[in-house]
């Protein structure tokens, strides 16, 4: 009787074989994982401009909205640049008289007395309600300091509170005692270039002592150049209540504010863009 032989082992072509099929496998997967890494890359991308520029867009629409075109507050609002003057806050008067008054600082948490930001500064404009007149009386500080004594509202006082003296650049029969105060600051957004080449959306506060702006301060980058393709990274333009575009010499008509941001377009990503409609008070 013949013996069988069994083979042990794998021959070489087997082998040659196996190693090709694993080559082929391992390529596959390198290109699927190359695919999903590049498509991830790119969500986050778009993901993280996306977010930024909202961001930013609400940022911008919280100051805007609260302006008031009938009193000047929008001064310019064209191609890249908007200049507005919008309340920071709002306090009380605790006492005065024709040219100073004592409002509590931004520290206090008197309840009649919404908590400011900040101090009030020179740079400021401060808007008083005439009870009488039923109106706002608009008015522009000459110097601050801080201030003494009781701060309250005509049924109570808080001695110690920390407050401020405010002495206006003019005299105001507007001021008395427990009236609402407005704090409001100037300041311009623009489309500005920083060191690094990239462009963006920058904010600048009115340096009153100097009569123009301080040094804007970048809020979001990279957008797209003022010359882009696409349109510029920042555009800015006043409406009225037909919707027709508003000259600068007919601010106080306007009724909306159309803002639109783009990122700059990306080789392989393209540009993302997003706008906000802008609503302002027309008291």
């Amino acid at each position: 009787m013949r013996r069988s032989r069994t083979r042990a082992g794998i021959t070489l072509v087997e082998l040659i074989v196996s190693l090709a099929l694993l080559v082929i496998v391992l390529g596959i997967g390198a290109i699927a994982a190359r695919i999903t890494i590049s498509a991830q890359a790119r969500t986050s991308l778009l993901d993280a401009r996306a977010s930024s520029i909202s961001d930013a867009l609400r940022t911008l629409a919280r100051h805007a909205g609260n302006t008031d075109p009938s009193r000047n507050d929008i001064r310019a609002a064209r191609d890249s640049v908007m200049d507005i003057v919008h309340p920071i806050g709002i306090t009380s008067i605790c006492r005065g008289n024709a040219d100073t008054l004592i409002t509590s600082a931004s520290n206090d948490s008197i309840p009649w007395s919404a908590a400011l930001p900040r101090a009030i500064t020179t740079d400021d404009e401060l808007r008083i309600w005439n009870d009488a007149q039923h109106t706002w009386t608009q008015l522009g500080i000459r110097s601050v300091g801080t201030a003494t004594g009781p701060c309250g509202d005509s049924t109570s006082t808080f001695p110690g509170r920390a407050s401020q003296r405010v002495v206006l650049a003019d005299t105001s029969s507007a001021i008395a005692t427990g009236a609402i105060v407005r704090v409001l600051q100037r300041e311009r957004w623009s489309l500005t270039r920083g060191g690094d080449g990239a462009w963006a959306l920058s904010m600048a506060t009115w340096d009153a002592s100097r009569a123009t702006f301080n040094i804007p301060q970048p809020l979001v980058a990279p957008l797209a150049a003022p010359t882009a393709a696409g349109g510029p990274g920042f555009t800015i333009r006043a409406i009225n209540s037909a919707g027709a575009t508003v000259a600068d010499s007919a601010l106080a008509t306007t009724r909306s504010l159309i803002a639109i941001l783009r990122a700059p377009r990306h080789a392989l990503y393209g540009s993302i863009s997003d706008s906000v409609r802008i609503n302002v008070s027309t008291r």
